[in-house]
């Protein structure tokens, strides 16, 4: 009686609860502001939560963690058992490269501006190509802006948006090289106070269209063209956030990270420790019908839009999007 006492305890720790198998991995996500926003964190949180209903994968999640916190917020999760942990935000490269080797168990994903060599061997990248449909934005403020002059505003220097400013920059020079593009990084991608006053300084030097390159800070925006004397356009991405101020919003980059998160996980479910992911117009990004301006300039917007979504249609007849690394 007591050898098969001990016989079915040794199945139940190999099999698992009623002999369901293994543990199904679990998953958290570390954001770098609140998922209430409307905006970054929201669909970031989104994605987990499509990850959850769609692969079964049990999930967590941590919002505000700042960098300083984020290496402590990830070992408190790896500590619990938890063998994913996806860190929605660019910000957090360093700790990604400097966590995966100290866990090689667990599997990472990150996300950046594109591929980035040399990653450790259990690190999922999410490459965003925010900079192709900011090159969108950038003709619709080139052909929208009545004084010749587009703002730009953006909180964080990382790399996204430095090269989303490159991409309005060559927009502007090619659709309309009279215009100027007058740019600032106010250091925070959720301070709408900073935010209010970086475009009431534009908006004061002449600019009439602003390209929004932040997140809750897009209320101080909002609130600055509302006050202006002058009309005063706008762009802004993640999300649509035209009903917000429907008289001055012209279109939204809008981002589906679900996508590329459920399929990031499929992949680590089935083993594939480590790869690459595209994000890019057409793929993870989507334009929303541009508002508050002739006629004659959403249509040239959406045939620039349907070019740069159609030049990834070809690549892809040739490679996947998705690159394993060997």
């Amino acid at each position: 009686m007591r050898r098969l006492l001990w016989m079915l305890v040794a199945v139940l720790v190999v099999a698992g609860p009623s002999g369901a198998g293994p543990a199904r991995p679990r998953m958290a996500m570390i954001l770098p502001g609140v998922i209430q926003d409307a905006d970054f964190n929201a669909v970031g949180y989104q994605a987990l939560k499509e990850v959850q209903s769609t692969t079964g994968v049990q999930t967590a999640h941590s919002e505000q963690v700042a960098v300083a916190d984020a290496e402590r917020v990830a070992r408190e999760y790896l500590g619990a058992g938890y063998s994913i942990v996806a860190f929605h935000g660019g910000q957090y490269l360093t700790i990604v490269q400097k966590l995966a080797p100290l866990f090689p168990d667990a599997t990472f994903i990150m996300e950046s501006a594109g591929q980035i060599p040399n990653l450790p061997a259990n690190v999922w990248n999410i490459g965003r190509k925010f900079y192709e449909g900011f090159y969108v934005l950038g003709v619709l403020g080139a052909l929208g802006t009545r004084s010749n002059k587009v703002g730009y505003i953006a909180g964080i220097r990382l790399p996204d948006f430095v090269a989303s400013l490159n991409a309005v920059f060559q927009a502007v020079g090619k659709y309309n090289p009279r215009a100027e593009v007058l740019y600032t990084f106010v250091g925070d991608q959720n301070d709408p106070v900073k935010a209010r006053q970086a475009a009431e300084s534009q908006i004061a030097a002449g600019v009439d269209f602003i390209v929004i390159s932040v997140n809750l800070g897009t209320v101080g925006v909002i609130e600055a063209a509302r006050a202006a004397r002058r009309p005063v356009l706008l762009t802004t991405f993640y999300t649509d956030k035209s009903s917000y101020a429907p008289q001055h919003f012209t279109t939204s980059l809008v981002s589906n990270f679900g996508k590329p998160y459920v399929e990031v996980v499929r992949q680590i479910l089935a083993g594939r420790r480590s790869g690459y992911y595209e994000m890019r117009p057409g793929a993870g990004f989507g334009l929303t019908p541009p508002r508050n301006v002739p006629p004659e300039v959403s249509r040239r917007v959406q045939e620039v839009w349907r070019a740069v979504v159609l030049r990834q249609e070809r690549i892809e007849e040739v490679t996947d999007r998705i690159v394993e690394r060997r």
